[in-house]
């Protein structure tokens, strides 16, 4: 306890700034307290998300800078931060040209994350706490279908993470994957032995059960159903055989196939 007790002194009494912003553990924002990102969780932040050159990565709360700078500099990304406190939007911009990015790769701008548009970002960076992730989540999920969502340390409420990932030093973060809205009446098309095939969709965030009928009986209910970004997928069972669906959702309109067989293409609209 003692050891673990200095060390954190030790920390506090870190300069994380530079010589024009003297930037300390638990330093006071506007809704959290600001807390350094240690650079291995970061990059597994970043590997989860699997942020690539043509990515638009927007960190909420961006503090010192560290994570758009690594997803500019590290992966090519173009990075936004948003970060309140306009002190550290300074200095974020100083640790850019520290690193030698052009202003154009990545850019900080001060302003409140729940009035800021960050819609075009293909990937969103966190690290604000759990009551903030909560507060952002109904904006989060309205986001393109298929954004990458990644929380450093803290979770997002109700939401349930598609992967939970660790550092070397025992960091903690979580990745989601904003699903498509399907909600509604579904009519497919393609299924065997079947002329008329309906889905009555009740979707939870990633996950989704459906009643299922075929020629207007019901047959089946569906209760692990999964929504990946776009992508659909569930099993059911007809005419005594058991079939898988997977494919992709585009506004209102599905492709797929049965059991991956290019043979059985499946197709579907959402009516409401």
């Amino acid at each position: 306890m003692l050891v673990a007790a200095l060390a954190l002194t030790g920390c506090a009494a870190t300069n994380y700034g530079d010589e024009q912003l003297k930037l300390r553990v638990a330093t006071a924002g506007k809704d959290i307290m600001w807390m350094p990102s240690k650079i291995d969780i970061v990059h597994k932040m970043l590997d989860a998300a699997q942020v690539q050159p043509s990515d638009i990565v927007y960190d909420l709360g961006s503090g010192d800078g560290i994570i758009p700078i690594e997803a500019a500099k590290k992966y090519g990304a173009r990075a936004v931060g948003i970060e309140y406190n306009a002190d550290l939007v300074a200095l974020s911009q100083r640790n850019a040209q520290r690193a030698g990015l052009q202003e154009g790769r990545v850019s900080f701008k001060q302003g409140d994350v729940f009035v800021e548009d960050f819609s075009e970002a293909t990937v969103v960076t966190l690290y604000m706490g759990e009551s903030i992730n909560a507060r952002l989540m109904p904006k989060l999920l309205k986001m393109r279908p298929g954004t990458r969502v990644v929380s450093n340390t803290f979770r997002i409420e109700s939401w349930i993470p598609d992967q939970e990932l660790k550092s070397a030093s025992g960091d903690v973060a979580f990745l989601w994957t904003v699903p498509a809205p399907i909600e509604g009446r579904w009519d497919f098309s393609g299924i065997p032995d079947a002329r008329a095939v309906t889905l009555q969709i009740s979707q939870k965030k990633q996950f989704f059960n459906a009643d299922i009928d075929f020629d207007g009986k019901r047959v089946a209910r569906i209760d692990d159903g999964v929504i990946a970004g776009t992508q659909m997928s569930f099993e059911f069972t007809h005419a005594n055989k058991r079939y898988s669906l997977r494919g992709q959702v585009q506004g209102s309109r599905f492709s797929g196939r049965l059991n991956d067989d290019p043979r059985l293409p499946v197709s579907g609209v959402l009516r409401l």
